[in-house]
């Protein structure tokens, strides 16, 4: 397809995956485990006259969840189109990778250790650790997988995927010695919205909105980066380094999807394939129309999962249908 209708179809693509990210978090308002008429939901959103019942329901209950639900998917989303362009991989996903797992690691690390809730210039104990597992993940990764050169992709994902499993297995060890409750543990493996609240719902916020405006802002190396090292090279792009940056921002965009929502998989895999379709490669567009769509889709997801079980049922369930 020819530059001009790969950009006429930007402003549409962006436009269509604003409106799924704003109809999923309507979805997501409406649908609970107790019934609420959509004119009694509307009302509670804009002052309506409802009951304290409803307006709780509404604003304290399905908002929160909405909130943190739209930030954690477009976050994932964003992480696993980083990854995709960066290892030449339709694979890749943060969770394939070994970040995903890591993160948890470092989050869980955080909550045996007792500085989860800790706070340094906004930034949570969970959320730093979180950050250095999944560092930690990703340098473990690329030393398994061995240098550079034909098939490196291949192996860092079969690195991906032996290293996650046993990054996993120690996480999962760490998080049933902290909490005596296993439905914590198993929410902190398949992710849950159900711990929305201010603080979490901010720390998604901040780190999802700058990470991926920057992203957009490299969006010509991650272009170049997907055409392979020696085309970027060629283009002007300092490979290595575009790729350092990149994956330390993909890094942390895993860190804050896992630090409030625990491990959510499948997301980063899924939408970034959907938005080429809809926009095209150029990640330039492809960034934010894939982040929105993640949005969407984990919200919907959560309302999903809401809807057809009477516990609350990890998120991760629905993704993994999906």
């Amino acid at each position: 397809m020819s530059p001009g209708p790969r950009r006429a179809r930007a402003p549409l693509g962006i436009a269509l995956a604003a409106a799924f990210a704003a109809v999923a978090a309507l979805v997501g308002l409406f649908v609970g485990p107790s019934h609420l008429a959509p004119g009694e939901v509307l009302a509670a959103l804009f002052g309506g006259p409802v009951s304290d019942t409803t307006r709780d329901l509404v604003w304290i209950d399905r908002g929160p969840r909405v909130l943190l639900g739209l930030f954690v998917g477009a976050a994932l989303a964003a992480a696993g189109t980083l990854f995709q362009a960066i290892l030449r991989n339709p694979l890749a996903d943060p969770y394939i990778v070994g970040v995903g797992p890591g993160a948890l690691l470092g989050a869980a690390l955080a909550g045996a250790l007792g500085v989860s809730q800790a706070s340094l210039l906004g930034i949570t104990g969970a959320g730093a650790c979180a950050f250095l597992g999944a560092a930690g993940a990703a340098a473990l990764v690329l030393g398994v997988a061995g240098g550079r050169g034909p098939g490196s992709s291949t192996r860092v994902l079969l690195a991906g995927v032996a290293v996650g499993s046993f990054v996993t297995a120690v996480a999962t060890w760490a998080l049933y010695v902290e909490n005596p409750s296993w439905q914590e543990a198993v929410h902190w493996l398949l992710g849950t919205l159900a711990w929305a609240d201010a603080a979490r719902i901010r720390t998604a916020a901040v780190a999802t909105g700058v990470l991926v405006a920057l992203v957009c802002v490299r969006a010509r190396d991650l272009d170049a980066l997907a055409l392979g090292e020696a085309s970027a090279r060629f283009g002007g792009v300092d490979a290595p380094r575009a790729v350092r940056w990149l994956a330390a921002a993909g890094c942390l965009l895993v860190a804050a999807a896992v630090s409030t929502a625990g491990l959510v998989g499948f997301v980063g895999l899924l939408v970034p394939h959907g938005a080429r379709r809809l926009v095209g490669p150029a990640h330039r567009v492809l960034v934010p129309v894939a982040a929105l769509l993640g949005a969407g889709l984990l919200v919907l997801a959560d309302a999903v999962a809401r809807a057809t079980a009477r516990v609350e049922v990890p998120v991760w369930v629905v993704t993994a249908l999906l």
